[in-house]
């Protein structure tokens, strides 16, 4: 995602309906797992709003914490803060990065394959994926990966996952208002 939050513009924010909010509990639990299903049930304000941005469509407040996003065109990424503070994690497979891959990828970089050091889970390419650090075991980005974990495995060079998401970004930023 890129770094400046000029772009992340809200055109409009409002409640969901019942009806929407039942939409949003079936698509959600598709992409996210059951645990975020919980989340929306659990919470006593369920509101969407509507952004301009190049890569975001939608983003998903429970009880005024951003929770979610819409991928413009690719369906949902949990937001890193709302992963922190509801203590959830999705069930998505994780790369593991040395601590010198850690700054660029803070700064918006894609994640190259001679920086992951570990993997968890089998994955094909274009499988949501999430970036941890090897130290700490914390997760600092959520992307997109553009290998298999195989080629992952057998490759020296290259570009192994596109960040969509990062610790400090501008959904992180707006998490955190």
């Amino acid at each position: 995602m890129s770094k400046s939050p000029k772009e992340l513009k809200i055109v409009s924010r409002y409640l969901l309906s019942k009806k929407d909010r039942k939409k949003l509990e079936e698509e959600a639990e598709k992409e996210l797992g059951k645990d975020y299903v919980a989340k929306i049930q659990e919470a006593e304000r369920v509101e969407i709003a509507i952004v301009k941005h190049p890569e975001l469509s939608e983003l998903y407040f429970l009880d005024n914490t951003l929770a979610f996003v819409r991928v413009t065109g690719d369906g949902f990424i949990p937001s890193l803060y709302y992963i922190y503070k509801a203590n959830l994690s999705p069930s998505y497979p994780s790369v593991y990065v040395d601590a010198g891959a850690v700054p660029k990828i803070l700064n918006g970089a894609d994640v190259m394959v001679p920086g992951i050091k570990k993997i968890e889970g089998e994955f094909g390419p274009n499988t949501r994926v999430l970036v941890k650090e090897l130290d700490k075991a914390r997760t600092i980005a959520i992307g997109l990966s553009l290998m298999s974990s195989q080629e992952i495995k057998t490759s020296q060079k290259g570009k192994a996952i596109k960040t969509l998401h990062y610790l400090g970004d501008e959904v992180w930023n707006l998490s955190t208002k």
